[in-house]
């Protein structure tokens, strides 16, 4: 991949060439440059077209770079979307947390189950978010991701901005950097009182 420095660099040494020739044009007239040329000016010249030759070229592989970095900025936008409306549309709530539960997304669907807007629990902690009784087992189980991802449901009562609690299952997948700590946990929220029961 070509450097801005590379082309920097060659524009650079064109002005340095450039400088150079200046005291030959003025000893010698500008009419007279193409048939007075010694032995200098002659070197000079090859080295400016060189220059010239070789910043033209850095810049049309700039310009390639350009376009091929275009071309990937518009598809990671195009999927970086795709990844939007997934989160906002899927059939669950579904929140974003840090390692340690503090919610930094969630979609339209969660904060229906928790009554109230996705944005206000931004910010707010999932275990505060559950019955005291459970508030303990929840924050273990994210604390326990550090160690292991685990599979199983989480299942307690929710709290809701206003109304009866809920009884809530969470699953959860853990985002992690290359030396395996946790950089984010993805949750699936569901409002299992609302499952239909046995026949």
């Amino acid at each position: 991949m070509l450097e801005r420095e590379t082309v920097d660099t060659l524009a650079r040494e064109i002005i340095g060439l450039t400088r150079r020739l200046r005291p030959l044009l003025a000893h010698v007239g500008a009419e007279a440059w193409p048939g007075r040329r010694g032995p200098d000016a002659t070197e000079l010249a090859r080295d400016l077209a060189a220059a010239v030759q070789a910043l033209d070229a850095a810049v049309e592989a700039l310009d390639l770079q350009t376009d091929s970095l275009e071309g990937a900025y518009l598809a990671l936008e195009v999927e970086r979307r795709a990844n939007r409306e997934l989160f906002e549309a899927g059939p669950d709530g579904y929140l974003v947390t840090d390692p340690d539960g503090l919610i930094v997304r969630a979609n339209s669907r969660a904060g229906g189950l928790f009554g109230c807007a996705a944005e206000e629990l931004v910010g707010h902690s999932l275990p505060a978010m559950m019955a005291q009784d459970d508030r303990a087992s929840l924050a273990a189980a994210i604390q326990g991701f550090e160690l292991a991802d685990w599979e199983a449901e989480w299942i307690g009562e929710a709290l809701r901005a206003s109304g009866p609690t809920f009884r809530v299952a969470l699953a959860a997948a853990a985002v992690r950097h290359s030396d395996r700590s946790v950089y984010r946990i993805q949750w699936s929220v569901r409002d299992i009182g609302r499952r239909p029961g046995p026949d």
